[in-house]
């Protein structure tokens, strides 16, 4: 009997022992070691602005871009397709494109989707920032990533989308996000996979970043250069106005 009592409490014991570190990782907890992992919230905070190079690259094409960050929330990417550059900006409180592809080099708003899209990325804090926009964040336990474990850690913005991310266990760094976007009656899924984590200025950023719909790979980017705090004109991130078409040619007489 008491070999028996012994065999059980030793169980749930072991049992106990296997479920505290899941439950101990709170939220603060892994946003802070991710922080820290990622260079700390010093450094990070330091930075006013961030310049990018690279190539972006989608069903065998590939395309050179450059995208710009600047403090508070100022974003803008060009990327050069087909001999034609392609522009999408926020300005703060807008996002806004110019696409030649599709016929025009006028400005156009983004649409909802896109805008809302676009503002969370040109928040340079990212998850740091997540409470303060009343983001609901929730840890989702533990689950591997292709062979790596991870802590997961799920986002609802309140807006339609809903993004899971998971940080490696041992070095606390994202390396998947999987986002769910409801649009109108659809909802879209996609993941997300972050790699080639190099350090530049004391700070940890992935160079490479796939995503993925489903099984099928949409598109990938491979950053070259990452510059902080390169001087920028606040005046690239505010849409032009839409350029003015001449005036028709006059006729003879006064159109008479």
């Amino acid at each position: 009997m008491k070999k028996s009592c012994f065999a059980m409490l030793t169980l749930i014991f072991a049992l106990c022992t296997v479920a505290v570190p899941s439950q101990a990782m709170d939220v603060d907890e892994l946003i802070a070691k991710h922080v820290e992992a990622s260079g700390g919230a010093k450094k990070l905070d330091a930075v006013q602005s961030t310049k990018v190079i690279g190539k972006f690259m989608t069903q065998g094409m590939e395309f050179p871009f450059s995208m710009i960050q600047k403090r508070p929330n100022l974003l803008r990417i060009e990327a050069e397709v087909m001999g034609m550059t392609m522009i999408q900006a926020y300005d703060g409180d807008h996002g806004w494109s110019i696409n030649p592809m599709m016929g025009s080099t006028d400005p156009q708003l983004m649409g909802e989707f896109e805008n809302k899209s676009f503002k969370m990325q040109a928040d340079m804090d990212g998850l740091r920032s997540f409470k303060k926009r009343g983001y609901t964040m929730e840890y989702m336990g533990e689950e591997d990533v292709e062979g790596t474990p991870c802590y997961r850690l799920r986002v609802d913005t309140h807006e339609d989308i809903v993004m899971d991310y998971f940080f490696d266990k041992e070095y606390f760094l994202v390396i998947k996000q999987a986002s769910t976007v409801k649009m109108d009656e659809n909802i879209i899924e996609s993941q997300t996979y972050m790699s080639d984590y190099q350090d530049v200025d004391g700070m940890i950023t992935p160079f490479a970043i796939e995503t993925r719909m489903g099984d099928m790979v949409a598109n990938s980017i491979a950053f070259e250069t990452i510059e902080h705090d390169v001087e920028v004109d606040d005046s690239i991130f505010v849409m032009p106005e839409a350029a003015t078409p001449p005036p028709p040619p006059a006729t003879e007489g006064g159109g008479q």
